[in-house]
């Protein structure tokens, strides 16, 4: 609290920090989630490639670039471009969601990593959230 007054940045500093294995279960990660929802948002054309690569396994957490990326580099990779090239997504190694994503590693699937499991109910709450609002529009256009 003293820190947090005085101005300082008390957020937890997850660089070099070893994940596998870590519990989440009682953590606040809705900070965590709205940020993920807000890089969705920014590239909701990639939403389903990256959902088919959390499915797959084909997450690297550590690298922007390969055929396994973290999460703005898988959505370069969706996209076909270069993780630099992705318009008002920017790579930002602080960014909450890209520091969540340091816990998938290749292979990490949402049956075996609890990051992975979490950030694909992540998506497809997103996914249910957009749907409902197009309805939602659509209702009121009829009106």
């Amino acid at each position: 609290y003293e820190g947090i007054r005085q101005g300082r940045d008390s957020r937890a500093n997850l660089e070099g920090a070893y994940l596998k294995g870590a519990d989440l279960k009682g953590a606040d990660l809705q900070p965590i989630r709205d940020d993920f929802w807000a890089v969705l948002s920014s590239s909701p054309s990639e939403v389903f490639g990256l959902r088919k690569a959390i499915v797959e396994g084909r997450i690297n957490g550590s690298s922007y670039s390969g055929e396994c990326a973290c999460l703005v580099g898988t959505i370069a990779n969706v996209r076909k471009t270069e993780y630099t090239n992705l318009g008002c997504l920017k790579p930002n190694s602080s960014r909450p969601a890209e520091r969540f994503f340091l816990g998938i590693q290749i292979g990490d699937k949402p049956e075996n990593n609890q990051f992975s499991n979490i950030v694909l109910k992540w998506l497809d709450e997103w996914v249910e959230n957009v749907k409902k609002v197009k309805f939602e529009l659509s209702e009121k256009d009829e009106t």
